[in-house]
């Protein structure tokens, strides 16, 4: 039996990662902020509080543990402004105090949540691992600077280190901005698109939790970081489609042209700026939607047979259905 130290344990990832490891046979050591959070009461789960921002604490956390799964981070936000130092303490600092806590206590294998906002907010094509990271935003510039942690970690003390690099992870949750846009369509406050010929890629979390138990037993790695992706990207208009179609509703008669939703993004704009608050519909908002985000993971399949099984079309029914239940039940 294996002893995984999995930090972010709370989050979505890490509670569909301790529950998968549990049912793996797998002995699970759980960090949170609060150790009352209801985790899982798998008798292979151990539970400890502590703050990766804390070094004596983190350092704590790690003996006995044959490997670690780095997912506590904070997590990306549209309004970044003013956010560096956070990110810097979290993403960055904990980072290093994760690494200084596994050379101290002879944990050899670290894999690590990154970002595939390390190479910028939108691509021009596909992007695999060849591709120069470029961050544009606090939250890239971070993950970016974590990665580089692991990897001169990895080379200094002979660690079998790697770094997953994560597109937006969908699955049965509240967090982020997929049960928004459900909850939208679902009420007709989402605008009705155009058909749109870029393609983003995304990532369910049972495919993600796929690459991990992938990267926990793999002899070694090739190279330093993997993208983690669904195995095709999707048209947002696709997405669109799939998710009025699970929620009953019929495909639309017309749609709004590009150049209206390009207007009221502007007028959103100008009206977050003069009302120093979030606008409901902005420029940058638009540019999630419309713009190019395509990664690929071939490396990892080529490399460690990564086999993504779920995708967004098949994985609607779920959405829709944990959208449901939650709207039902307030949770």
């Amino acid at each position: 039996m294996t002893r995984v130290l999995v930090t972010g344990a709370a989050g979505f990832l890490g509670s569909s990662l301790v529950d998968k490891l549990c049912r793996s046979d797998h002995h699970v050591r759980v960090v949170l902020h609060d150790s009352t959070y209801p985790i899982s009461r798998s008798q292979n789960v151990e539970t400890v509080a502590a703050d990766i921002r804390d070094a004596k604490k983190t350092w704590e956390t790690t003996s006995g543990c044959d490997a670690i799964v780095h997912l506590a981070a904070k997590v990306h936000a549209i309004d970044d402004s003013g956010a560096e130092k956070d990110y810097e303490s979290v993403n960055v600092e904990g980072t290093r105090h994760i690494l200084d806590a596994a050379v101290r206590s002879g944990v050899n294998r670290i894999v690590f949540a990154s970002s595939v906002k390390v190479f910028g907010e939108e691509t021009s094509g596909c992007v695999d691992e060849t591709q120069v990271p470029d961050p544009r935003t606090a939250y890239g510039r971070s993950k970016w600077r974590a990665e580089q942690l692991v990897s001169e970690y990895a080379e200094r003390h002979g660690l079998t280190a790697v770094s997953l690099r994560l597109p937006m992870v969908y699955g049965p949750t509240k967090k982020g901005n997929l049960y928004r846009m459900i909850e939208a369509i679902d009420h007709g406050r989402f605008p009705i698109l155009p058909h749109l010929s870029a393609v983003r890629s995304l990532l369910h979390v049972q495919n993600f939790v796929q690459a991990v138990l992938l990267c926990l037993h793999a002899p070694c790695f090739k190279r330093s970081a993997y993208i983690v992706a669904d195995t095709e990207p999707y048209r947002v208009t696709d997405l669109y489609g799939w998710l009025r179609a699970g929620l009953g509703m019929a495909p639309p008669r017309w749609r709004v042209p590009l150049w209206i939703l390009k207007s009221g993004a502007r007028c959103g704009d100008v009206l977050q700026a003069l009302s120093g608050r979030p606008a409901p519909f902005t420029t940058e908002q638009l540019a999630k939607l419309i713009g190019c985000a395509w990664y690929s993971s071939a490396a990892l399949t080529r490399e460690l047979d990564y086999r993504p099984t779920y995708s967004f079309e098949k994985a609607v029914p779920e959405l829709i259905a944990f959208y449901r239940d939650a709207a039902s039940t307030g949770y």
